[in-house]
């Protein structure tokens, strides 16, 4: 199209007129895109920028144009940030602390021209503007008579809707008449903020009609849709005629189909009215449309490029709030009438994958009879199920209920009705096309998933000598954080400050002092190896140099190994500078080791903690003063703890727990030496059966306070004060006697403590004596003196894209990682769809009252507060202190101000009905936008360790798989059933953990109306394809990768013992802290931390406890919480480690819930073919789940299990299969991208087309048919299918299925 660039040439001409100064001068030359484009390269295509980490195609400028920066601001941004953030910060619409609430005035101006060019009526506005639209007029006419021409041709779709087009021509050829056209007439939405802005009517703060209702408020704009949330009881529809639907939805025939399409692309005046003009002489209705392009595929340096699918979504005009909300998530795909934002000219990032959602809440209601469904006495029987038929004249289709019905086959295109404009609905929509994208183009997954990368910290105390790491030292507190601290600190080869200085380049300013600042963070500095750092002097020295020693600083020594100076005992999530430290607050050094554990939390049911893995435990911890009983007394008995014979503590030939650590026992003369660690004591006064009988009732014998005591003097002792550690500590006097609270100098000493379950009335030696169920009181221990909670990067958060790749492949990879195929997992969204549960108690999310304190927020069902309701909140003085300070001074300067209208309270959700809603939402920005300088950490310091070149990347690919579950005790009243059998964690091998994925069981969370089966892994109900090509993926998955997966619970364990989501906070704290060989299942069993599940005898008959795997011991407990607890044979009792011993009648019914609903649904992918297109292994697991055997193998059969190693895996027919298939796809793909390039090569060579020749110049096209070529080679190439083993390949059961369709392919779109 020659006139699409009209809007980008007359912003150009406003905002000149707008630089001209009074004298007609004008400023420095415009820039669009943040480039180095003056004004007369507007109208060039953009190239997609190669973004390392970041999605490819980012295209969109999300800047106001007052805000456009001169390109020597980018690139400083860009210098800081990197090119790749810069321009997924503008996709997104990201400002940071500069975000305002305020209408961008030039961005008003664009609306009105992009109005006019639809040929409606642009929006009252100021004479300069009117005039300013005089003036371009004759090019909104030029642009409008093309419009016209190239309608008539048959043009007038931009390339991803003519795709669309195509696929509903073909699906539904020979259909009850005329295909339905997508409409042409469309509002863009071409860049980020136009949707927000749009949302509601120009000058207004309230949009109101019968679906929706828009305020503008201080932090925003708050949407309440009718429905505050969504249901998913028949709601899942598939249009009959593509690949097979699995028995869970509904099958619409195609008529039926047609006309609901029909009518969808038809909206009422009402709801088809776009809310900016809706107060307008003539309001405009039209369909307002916006482009995606959400990841699919990684990338992976060297083996595959990142690669996106697109989506375009078609909103009736009054729902542009669903087109903000989407775009704030994924980012904005620019404007797809553009050849630069055309995914087929770029089928080296596109997945091939041409996706559609629209938006229809009208259809509702649509008679059935008139939808062409059949009589009930003439339907068949999978129509009957289904309840496709009506039996009286007025019938409703799906009752009147909401719905989504989905259209596809296997060539791509999969199209999507949502009869609803519930919010959640449109962002499971991406996902599920996303899910769908995975399977159809293969060798990548779509996971429900968190995930994080958590980097184990240690409170070094007041000296540390960076000299000691890895071994023991005679200075300093590092010599006591023993061998787990040595290994995760350790490093394949030495790196000294010089390497740090020939690493990083001009990347760091060096400083005459001997250190170097980071030039993106000046807070970041680069030490040497042999700096010791010393809180008493306040001074970091290396050598003769020496340089102040600062909080608010991050040191980073040469092996990657971090350095802060950090207040404990302060839970803030900011600490202003200069702010007074509290009574229990005090200076430590903290260490965070360079190399972080990636932990992936797949297939986690609805509250099983997915997004706890990444959540702050700080905010659970709790910190108080030292106690000591009698001072003296109390020293008497800790010298004789530190002097006491351990030499003969053995019952059996166990290995010492000095021996673990290379210690000589015969050496060890007292518990202060440097070379025992925290670690060790532990160890020490902590039972086990490993010990004499004399040991044991010596260790129960010791007071709590005097262990924890014990550990307190460890932490503080310096090895100088040799036997003299008794002056140093001392309590004051109170009233002529020795008080309590310990001190070290002239400051009270600081104990933490974190929550782990709570106490109740079923509690066997701390029993509440309120005998009430929902009575419960916490119970805290005491975490170790060196705990320091992980420094953690939040990377995935429920839509995740995954690729697997071979060992061999990767990179850069941590040299203590030597599995044969890894995960590399990243984040989809941008922003996050947040359900605040606990907003409602002022003061207790701090983060969610801080991220809604700020302005540009997307909320969704809080309620709209005028001032006089909010004054109400103020002046309730006791409620209103309980408020952080963000949000109370957010509430404040509203009371302050004239405009808006509204607030919101975080704590005041939406009423329905009278009551609040119990669906509070909002978006809230990904770590990795808001939290760039933790990402630049957490890479450097990996980069540092591993030395590798600023020009490669830094892989970090998934190190463990914790999944998580949700239990329940039994509530009859409610009709859940009994779910609690599980003890905190569990492992299972491949077999039992895909009857766990299969079945994918819950129990009763917040987020769900019930217990059940809910699809984790397949994303039923929501998946619009067969789910078992998901478990199909997921078992290649974890058969070639080797991973051991592990679940924990959260909700109950047992019936009687409630715990929240404590255990989900815990484990990203203990597997950190493991090394690689203690996270092998293998390496657990063998040593006693993993028991097998073994059927259990109750009243005569035998409960198949062996349904749950292995489960964690108490060895484990006191090995592994032992770096973190101070205490933990404490932390979980007998009957949370068996929760069997709680109520073996309720265990039973537990484990009857687990076998009857692998049962059932095993029997649906048996009945409903789904079991024929399963991988073998499978196949076999859904007949077992479902009759007990198949071909006489039984679960425990050698000859079943042995079909699920890596080894028969691999050697496999069926796997080989998927590799051929991978490659087949793959080349068809090419060979389709490749002609679609050299067409619209060979139609820009026409000696008028002189835009063509432009964009083929500017995009490089024929560069890019070169390297398509060569890529074409190489997958053709015999030796593509050896570089595929380990991959995931692509399941040929898709394209085998007999409506796939596969064999038709569509209509290419025409050029542009």
């Amino acid at each position: 199209m020659t006139a699409v660039r009209f809007c980008a040439l007359a912003a150009v001409a406003f905002c000149a007129l707008h630089a001209a100064d009074a004298t007609g001068r004008f400023d420095s030359p415009l820039r669009m895109r943040g480039g180095d484009a003056t004004a007369a390269d507007f109208g060039r295509a953009q190239a997609p920028m190669k973004r390392q980490g970041a999605f490819k195609i980012a295209r969109v400028l999300s800047q106001g144009f007052d805000q456009i920066k001169p390109a020597d601001e980018v690139k400083v941004l860009e210098e800081k940030i990197g090119a790749t953030m810069t321009k997924k910060l503008e996709r997104i619409g990201y400002k940071g602390e500069s975000a305002t609430g305020e209408e961008d005035p030039f961005l008003t101006a664009y609306v009105n021209l992009k109005l006019a060019a639809c040929g409606s009526a642009p929006v009252k506005t100021s004479a300069k503007e009117e005039n300013f639209l005089r003036l371009v007029e004759p090019i909104l006419k030029s642009y409008q008579e093309q419009q016209h021409v190239l309608s008539s041709k048959g043009l007038d779709l931009c390339p991803a809707d003519q795709r669309i087009q195509a696929f509903l021509d073909s699906y539904l050829e020979g259909v009850d008449g005329p295909v339905p056209k997508l409409p042409v007439r469309q509002f863009k939405m071409d860049r980020h903020g136009l949707a927000k802005m749009l949302s509601l009517p120009k000058g207004k703060d309230k949009f109101q009609n019968d679906y929706i209702s828009s305020y503008r408020c201080s932090q925003g704009i708050v949407h309440n849709p009718t429905s505050d949330k969504r249901t998913t009881k028949g709601v899942f529809h598939i249009v009959d005629g593509g690949l097979p639907a699995s028995a869970d939805k509904k099958l619409v025939p195609k008529i039926a189909f047609k006309r609901i399409l029909e009518k969808a692309l038809q909206p009422p005046s009402a709801l088809h009215t776009l809310p900016y003009t809706a107060d307008q002489e003539k309001p405009t209705e039209i369909f307002a449309t916006l482009l995606l392009r959400p990841l699919s595929n990684p990338e992976v340096p060297g083996f595959m490029p990142e690669r996106t699918s697109e989506t375009r979504f078609f909103v009736p005009g009054s729902c542009t709030s669903n087109l903000d909300f989407v775009e704030s998530i994924f980012g904005n795909g620019d404007n797809p009438d553009l050849a630069e934002n055309d995914a087929a000219l770029d089928p080296e990032h596109w997945t091939g994958v041409t996706g559609c959602v629209i938006l229809a809440p009208h259809v509702l209601g649509m008679n059935a009879k008139e939808l062409g469904l059949p009589h009930k006495s003439k339907a068949n029987e999978r129509q009957i199920k289904d309840g496709m038929y009506y039996e009286k004249d007025d019938d409703l289709y799906n009752q009147g209920g909401a719905f989504k019905l989905s259209c596809r086959d296997a060539r791509g295109v999969p199209l999507t009705v949502i009869a609803d404009n519930y919010f959640g609905y449109c962002k499971k929509e991406v996902k599920t096309q996303l899910g769908y994208t995975a399977n159809v183009h293969g060798l990548s997954e779509e996971e429900h998933a968190g995930g994080c990368i958590a980097f184990p910290a240690f409170d070094l105390g007041e000296v540390f000598d960076a000299t000691s790491l890895g071994k023991v030292s005679p200075k300093g507190n590092a010599a006591f954080l023993g061998e787990t601290h040595k290994h995760l600190s350790s490093q394949k080869t030495p790196t000294t400050f010089k390497n740090v200085v020939d690493l990083l380049g001009d990347t760091i300013e060096m400083k005459p002092e001997g250190y170097a600042v980071d030039k993106a963070y000046p807070d970041i500095f680069y030490v040497p190896e042999n700096a010791v750092f010393s809180m008493p002097d306040q001074s970091v020295t290396f050598g003769d140099k020496k340089i102040n020693l600062a909080p608010r600083i991050t040191y980073i020594l040469p092996s990657g190994y971090k350095v802060e100076m950090v207040k404990k005992g302060s839970n803030n999530i900011s600490t202003k500078k200069g702010a007074q430290s509290g009574q229990y607050e005090k200076w430590h050094l903290k260490g965070t080791v360079a190399e972080g554990a990636n932990l992936h939390k797949p297939a986690t049911v609805s509250g099983g903690g997915k997004s706890e893995i990444s959540k702050r435990l700080q905010d659970m911890i709790k910190f108080g003063p030292v106690f000591a009983n009698d001072v003296s007394d109390d020293f008497d008995q800790i010298e004789q703890i530190f002097a006491k014979d351990y030499t003969k503590i053995l019952s059996g030939d166990t290995k010492h727990p000095f021996e673990e650590s290379g210690v000589k026992t015969a050496d060890i003369k007292t518990l202060l030496d440097a070379k025992i660690s925290t670690g060790i004591i532990i160890k020490l006064l902590s039972p086990f059966p490993q010990y004499t009988d004399e040991h044991n009732a010596w260790i129960r014998s010791i007071p709590t306070h005097i262990r924890e005591l014990a550990l307190v003097i460890k932490q503080n002792y310096k090895p100088e004060w040799g036997d003299s550690w008794r002056q140093h500590f001392h309590t004051d006097a109170i009233n002529g006697a020795l008080g309590h609270e310990l001190k070290y100098g002239e400051s009270p000493l600081l104990s933490s403590y974190i929550r782990v379950g709570f106490r109740s009335k079923y509690d066997k030696d701390i029993p509440l004596k309120d005998t009430t169920d929902d009575h419960l009181a916490w119970k805290t221990f005491t975490l170790r003196q060196d705990f320091f909670p992980c420094d953690k990067l939040q990377t995935e958060d429920d839509i995740t894209a995954s690729i697997v790749v071979p060992r061999d492949l990767i990179k850069g990879l941590n040299y203590k990682l030597d599995g044969p195929s890894y995960k590399l997992s990243q984040n989809v969204e941008f922003r996050l769809f947040q359900r605040p549960d606990e907003a409602i108690h002022p003061g207790y999310d701090k983060v969610t009252e801080l991220d809604m304190s700020r302005p540009g927020c997307f909320i969704a069902n809080f309620e709209p507060m005028n001032r006089e309701q909010i004054q109400k909140i103020v002046d309730d003085t006791v409620g209103f202190e309980k408020f952080t300070e963000p949000m109370q001074e957010r509430l404040m300067e509203f009371l302050n101000s004239a405009t808006p209208e509204y607030c919101i309270s975080s704590a005041h959700p939406r009423l329905v009905d009278g009551k609040p809603t119990a669906n509070p939402r909002y978006l809230q920005d990904s770590m990795e936008v808001t939290d760039i300088r933790a990402f630049h950490v957490g890479e450097t310091g990996a980069r540092l360790a591993r030395q590798i070149p600023l020009s490669d990347s830094v892989p970090v690919p998934v190190t463990s798989v914790l999944c998580g579950r949700r239990n329940n005790a039994p509530d009859e009243k409610n009709n859940v059933p009994a779910l609690a059998v599980h003890n905190p964690i569990h492992y299972f091998e491949l077999p039992e953990l895909f009857m766990e994925f299969t079945s994918s069981m819950t129990g009763k969370s917040p987020s769900t109306t019930g217990a059940g089966s809910e699809g984790a892994l397949t994303k039923g109900p929501f998946n619009m394809i067969s789910m078992v090509h998901d478990l199909n993926a997921a078992l290649v998955s974890y058969a070639v990768s080797g991973y051991d997966t592990f679940i924990s619970s959260a909700g109950v364990i047992g019936p009687n013992k409630p715990v929240d989501h404590d255990i989900s906070l815990l484990v990203p704290e203990v597997w950190s802290r493991m090394r690689e060989d203690e996270r092998s299942a293998k390496y657990l069993i063998e040593n006693g931390y993993l028991e097998k599940c073994e059927p259990i005898e109750h009243n005569g008959k035998m409960i198949p406890a062996n349904v749950l795997g292995y489960r964690i011991t108490e060895a484990f407990i006191k090995h592994f919480f032992g770096r973190v607890f101070a205490n933990p044979s404490t932390v979980f009792d007998a009957d949370i480690l068996r929760p069997e011993l709680q109520n073996m009648d309720i265990f039973e019914a537990g484990i009857n819930t687990i076998t009857e609903t692998n049962k059932r649904v095993g029997k649906a992918y048996v009945e409903d073919g789904s079991a024929d297109m399963a991988v073998p292994p499978l196949k076999a697991l859904f007949h077992i789940m479902a009759n007990g055997e198949y071909e006489g193998m039984t679960l425990d059969d050698p000859k079943f299990r042995a079909m699920w190693s890596r080894e028969a895996v691999m050697g496999s027919d069926w796997y080989k299969a998927r590799l051929s298939e991978f490659q087949l796809r793959e080349s068809e793909r090419l060979k389709r991208g490749l002609k679609y390039l050299e067409d619209y090569v060979a139609q820009s060579k026409t000696q008028s087309d002189w835009k063509g020749k432009q964009i083929v110049e500017d995009l490089g096209l024929e560069a890019r048919i070169e390297r398509i070529q060569e890529q074409l080679k190489k997958v053709e190439a015999p030796t593509f299918l050896k570089t595929l083993e380990g991959t995931l390949g692509v399941d040929p059961a898709i394209f085998a299925c007999e409506n796939s369709n596969i064999d038709k392919p569509l209509s290419p779109a025409s050029r542009h």
